[in-house]
């Protein structure tokens, strides 16, 4: 059986303030803002788009004690800038970070972890492991 090689055109997720999430994610991805209404808000481009629902009672997972249905994975330039803007925009930095400086861990504005990480930061945990002898 052949594979269909398909790509990610689009993400769609339920939160309590889908304006809050568009504002935060084009911070992050610099995709244009393409709605935003009380309902629901999209960002993307011709290629991939990312969908926020407002869903009333919206809870984020408990984390890192619930299980998680997903996560996003971010590549950034610079890890440190990327936190401070992302903090500022209403993401928050939760004390818990696993992955031993790899990755950061955030929380998007309505409390859902995504991880950022930069080349930068990969380079330098190689280059402390080349020091360690490793």
């Amino acid at each position: 059986m052949s594979t269909l090689n398909a790509t990610v055109s689009c993400t769609a997720w339920t939160c309590d303030d889908p304006r809050a999430m568009a504002d935060f994610y084009h911070r992050l991805t610099g995709w244009p803002v393409m709605a935003v209404e009380d309902t629901h808000a999209m960002i993307g481009t011709e290629q991939q788009m990312m969908v926020f629902a407002h869903q009333d009672g919206f809870k984020a997972p408990n984390w890192p004690a619930d299980a998680l249905p997903f996560h996003l994975d971010f590549r950034v330039q610079d890890t440190e800038e990327a936190v401070a803007q992302l903090v500022e925009a209403g993401g928050t930095k939760p004390d818990f970070q696993p992955g031993e400086g790899q990755w950061t861990v955030l929380l998007d504005p309505s409390g859902q972890p995504l991880c950022i990480s930069s080349s930068q930061d990969q380079d330098q945990d190689q280059d402390q492991d080349q020091d360690q002898g490793h």
